[in-house]
Order: C-alpha cells, then structure tokens, then sequence
C-alpha cells in the first residue's frame, strides 16, 4: 500500500509540474509583450537625373523580440530579402538544409555534362522495336507495289469490280435519288423557317426577361437598403458599434509604436508641389509634432530621409479584445443581421 501511494505521489507531482510549466508558458506568451524595431535610410538622390536609383540608395532594417531576446527574427533590404527566425543561437528559418540543397542543385547543373547528344539511329532503332515493325529496304517495297500492279490477280480483281458496279446502276432507279432529294429540300426549308421564327420569338422576349430581370434586382436592392436602414437606427447596434470601436481603438493604441521619428529631405521639380507637400504636413503637425520633419528644397530635385521607429504589442490585449467581442450580445446580433443580410 504504501509503494502504491508513492507512486501516486510521483504521477500527482509529474503532472502538476507539467501543468505549472504550461501554465508558465501560457503566462508568458500573454503578458510579456514582443517588441519590435524598424529603420529606413534613404541617402540623398537626385531624381532629376535617375529616379530608378531611389531603391539602390535604400536600405531598411525590420526585427522583432521576445522574452529576452529567446526567439527573434527579421529582415534586412537589401543586404538580406529573406526572413529570417531564431530561438536562443538556433535558426529555425530558413532551414540550413534548404541552403544546402540549393546549392548543390546549383554546382550540379554548372557540372553536369549537356554535350551528350542521343543519335538520330539509336532513337529511330528504339522506337521501332517499342512499336514492333522493323523498316524494311527500299527494294523490297518497290519490287512488292510494281508485283502487285503487274500481275494478273489484280487485274482481274480490277475487271470483276468494275462489272459489279455497271449492274449495280444499271439496276438502281434513277427516280429515287430525285425524290429524296425534294423530300430532303422541303424539310431543310421547313427547319430553315422554325429557326427564323424562334430567333424573331427571342429576339422579342430578351427585352421582357432583362426589364423583369432589372426590376428584381431593383426591388431586392431596395428591400435591402430598408433592413440595413433598420439595423442602424436599432440600439442593439449602437451598444454594439460603441463596444467594438472601444476595443479597436484600445488594440491599435497598443501596436502604434510608441517611438517614432522621422527626417525628410524633398524637393520636387515644380515649387507648387513642394509647398503643397509642406500645406499637407502643416494640417498634420499637431499629430506629427517632434516625430516629423520634413526640410524643403526649391531648387533642386532630390529626396532623402531616415525613419525609426518601436514599439510592442501584447498578445493579452488581443486575445482580450477579441473574447469581448465574441461574448457581447449586441455584437452577436448585429453580426448575425448583417449576415442574414448579404445572404438575402
């Protein structure tokens, strides 16, 4: 009995520090958020002379983080185009293995020797034992057809032929040909005019069907607007529209970066342009305060700018968010109504 409880006591142990630990993990991935980084340096260019060299004096870097740096990731341009993922010192993607594959398909088709070149015989040989025939001389087949053409067996096959045919006509009615041609003329007039008529009877009706047609969808048109009419002056909508806004406006404030700053160089070829540029950042400047900055150039035509920014974005907020919109009544409701809707 004892040994028995001792066992127990282990399995109750085991699963318990198994539940801890995925409880643990579960803790982790909801609370501690990933953080995020991206930069972008465009050196100054002259675009009067070449715009095409915009993306070559390019460069942006993009990389994410978790838990101390554990798992982390990203994508440089244009040093790196590929993404790229590692937890702890190990990268998970791309697999090494695909880079090795690649390579090596690579060296062996610079090694593989294409100067072979199948012989013209050997194929014409291969193929005629697959189809089972042999090509046989010239000779032969030209002795076999004048044979043939000479010998007397043909010839009387050629007389007999030719007499069974003078009996043959000689015997059919000429009469009946004519009658079978007349009967055939007036039933190709008849069917002739049926597809007049039914082409003239389509021809009416199309206009029926597409006005019918236009009026049903007119009417389902219409029927529609009323129920969406309906559902938007309903309250369940409002309480719905106010709880999905709260929790939309709650997740983008978290993944918004929370540091950003840019620095812009333009100028443009016509000044109008620039000054509109500038009018636009204006409108703009209280949102863009000490994160943007844009210096004009009215001379000449060129462009430059650098761009940082970071942020975080927590999983928890997420997962929240969305567990309030799935369990909320109104927005049940109201999703339900919309798709009853587009369904109709």
């Amino acid at each position: 009995m004892g040994i028995f409880l001792t066992v127990l006591k282990i399995l109750g142990i085991v699963i318990l520090s198994i539940l801890a630990f995925l409880l643990l993990v579960l803790i982790f991935v909801l609370f501690v958020p990933v953080r995020y980084k991206a930069d972008a340096v465009i050196t100054e260019t002259d675009i009067e002379k070449d715009a095409s060299e915009i993306l070559e004096n390019l460069s942006a870097n993009a990389s994410f983080s978790w838990l101390l740096h554990i798992v982390s990731g990203g994508i440089s341009y244009p040093e790196s185009k590929e993404f790229t993922l590692k937890v702890l010192c190990f990268t998970i993607f791309p697999p090494k293995n695909k880079k090795n594959d690649e390579l090596y398909d690579e060296d062996s088709y610079e090694t593989e020797d294409s100067s072979y070149e199948p012989e013209v015989t050997e194929y014409s040989e291969a193929l005629e034992k697959e189809e089972g025939f042999e090509a046989k001389p010239d000779n032969e087949d030209n002795s076999e057809t004048t044979d043939g053409l000479d010998s007397p067996q043909s010839a009387e096959g050629n007389e007999d032929s030719s007499d069974k045919k003078d009996e043959k006509d000689d015997l059919a009615d000429p009469f009946d040909y004519e009658d079978d041609t007349e009967g055939e003329d007036s039933k190709n007039f008849i069917d002739f005019l049926k597809s007049i008529f039914n082409t003239i009877y389509k021809i009416i009706k199309i206009p029926q069907n597409v006005f019918e047609k236009i009026q049903y969808t007119i009417s389902r048109i219409n029927a529609k607007i009323n129920m969406v009419k309906n559902t938007l002056t309903n309250d369940i909508f409002k309480r719905a529209f106010e709880v999905t806004k709260k929790q939309v406006l709650r997740v983008l404030k978290m993944i918004i970066p929370k540091k950003f700053h840019a620095d812009f160089l333009v100028g443009t070829s016509d000044p109008t342009i620039t000054a509109d540029i500038l009018a636009a950042y204006g409108v703009m400047y209280p949102v863009l305060v000490n994160k943007v900055f844009i210096t004009p150039d009215f001379e000449r035509q060129r462009i430059a700018g650098k761009v940082h920014l970071k942020g975080r974005i927590t999983v928890f907020t997420i997962v929240w968010a969305a567990a309030v919109l799935y369990f909320n009544k109104d927005v049940r409701k109201t999703y339900r109504r919309f798709k009853k809707i587009i369904d109709s």
